[in-house]
C-alpha cells in the first residue's frame, strides 16, 4: 500500500486523506466487531418496531418515541455498519475507487440515519421527566400528534447536517457537531437525573404496601435502576465519540486520533444494539408484545400497570395518582 498516495482527491468534504494514519490491524478488528453486532442489532430492533406497530396498546407517545428509535437502529445494523465494514475492507484491499464510493454513500446513510437518533434519544428523556413532572397532565399535554411533528423536524434537522458535511472542507466542521452532541448529551443527563430526583420522591410518598402488592419501596428502586441503566449506557457510549471529535477538531487528524475515531464509533454504534435489550429486558409491555409476535402467546395479558413492571410514563400518571390520595385522603 503506498503510504504517500491521497485518499479521495477529487472529494471535497473533509475526511483522512492520509492512507497512513489507518492501521489495519485496527481496520481487520473494527471489521470484525462490527459484523458481529450488525446481524443481532438488526434482529433485535426489528423485532422491537414489530412489537409495537402490532399492538394497539402500545401507540402511545412514549412508545411511539421508542419505536422511532428502533427505526433509526435498525438502519444502523441493515445499512450503516455493512456499508462501513465494506469502505474498511476496500480499503484494506487497495481498492481505492471503490473506498471513496463507499465513503460518500456511507457518509449519507449514517448522517441521514444516524443524526435523527440524537434528536430522538433526547426526546425520550425529555418524555420521561415531562411524565413525572406533569404527572395527570401528561396524558393531555402530549399526544401521538406532537410526536409526530417532532419526528418529522428531526428528518428536516438530519437533511441540513448531512448537507453541512458534504459542505464541510475542514475538520473543524466536527466542532460544531460536538457541541450539538454536547448539547444533546446535557439535557439528556439533566433529565434523567431531575426523574431520578422525582421518582426518590414518590418513593418517600407513597407508604410500602406489600400485602396488596401495590407500589413499594422496590418497585420504585426497580425504576431507579432502569433510569441509571440507561444513562450509563448513553454515558458509556457517546461521551468516547464526543470526546474524539472534539479533539480532531482542535488537533487535526493524526494516526493515534483515527484509531480512537473508529473504535469509539464502533462504541456508538453498540448503542444500536444494547437499546432494544434494555427495553426488551426492562419494559414489561414490549416484552409481551415480543413473546406474542413470535407465535408465543396468543393474545397480551397487561395487568395492573404498575411502576414495579415499567418505566412507561403512563405508569407515572398512575403511580402519581396514587400520590395525591395518599396526600389528600
Amino acid at each position: 500500500m503506498n503510504a504517500s498516495r491521497e485518499l479521495c482527491p477529487g472529494m471535497t468534504m473533509s475526511h483522512n486523506r492520509n492512507p497512513a494514519y489507518f492501521d489495519p490491524t485496527t481496520g481487520v478488528l473494527i471489521c470484525i466487531l462490527n459484523g458481529v453486532l450488525a446481524v443481532p442489532t438488526t434482529i433485535l430492533n426489528f423485532l422491537l418496531i414489530v412489537s409495537i406497530l402490532s399492538t394497539p396498546s402500545l401507540r402511545k407517545p412514549s412508545f411511539v418515541l421508542i419505536c422511532a428509535l428502533a427505526f433509526t437502529d435498525f438502519g444502523v445494523g441493515i445499512l450503516v455498519q455493512p456499508l462501513y465494514i465494506a469502505r474498511k475492507v476496500s480499503f484494506l484491499l487497495s481498492s481505492f475507487e471503490t473506498y471513496c464510493f463507499l465513503l460518500k454513500t456511507g457518509n449519507v446513510a449514517a448522517h441521514i440515519i444516524c443524526s435523527p437518533s440524537f434528536f430522538i434519544v433526547t426526546a425520550i428523556s425529555v418524555d420521561r421527566y415531562l411524565a413525572i413532572k406533569l404527572r395527570n397532565r401528561y396524558h393531555t399535554s402530549l399526544t401521538n400528534i406532537h410526536i409526530l411533528e417532532y419526528l418529522a423536524f428531526t428528518m428536516v434537522c438530519a437533511g441540513c447536517v448531512t448537507y453541512s458535511r458534504f459542505r464541510a472542507k475542514s475538520p473543524k466542521y466536527m466542532s460544531i457537531a460536538a457541541a450539538l452532541l454536547c448539547i444533546f448529551l446535557s439535557i439528556i443527563v439533566y433529565c434523567y437525573l431531575k426523574s431520578l430526583k422525582g421518582l426518590r420522591a414518590i418513593q418517600v410518598q407513597v407508604p410500602r404496601r406489600r400485602q396488596d402488592g401495590s407500589v413499594n419501596g422496590s418497585s420504585h428502586q426497580r425504576v431507579l435502576q432502569t433510569l441509571v441503566m440507561i444513562v450509563t449506557c448513553l454515558v458509556f457510549c457517546y461521551v468516547p465519540f464526543v470526546s474524539v471529535i472534539i479533539t480532531i477538531a482542535v488537533y487535526g487528524r493524526s494516526k493515534e486520533f483515527m484509531i480512537a475515531w473508529e473504535v469509539t464509533l464502533t462504541l456508538l454504534y453498540l448503542n444500536s444494539f444494547l437499546n432494544p435489550i434494555l427495553h426488551f429486558l426492562r419494559v414489561k409491555e414490549l416484552k409481551q408484545a415480543c413473546v406474542a409476535v413470535l407465535g408465543k402467546s396468543n393474545r397480551l395479558h397487561v395487568q395492573d400497570e404498575r411502576i414495579e413492571e415499567t418505566y412507561a410514563p403512563e405508569v407515572f400518571t398512575i403511580t402519581n395518582a396514587t400520590v395525591n390520595e395518599k396526600c389528600t385522603g
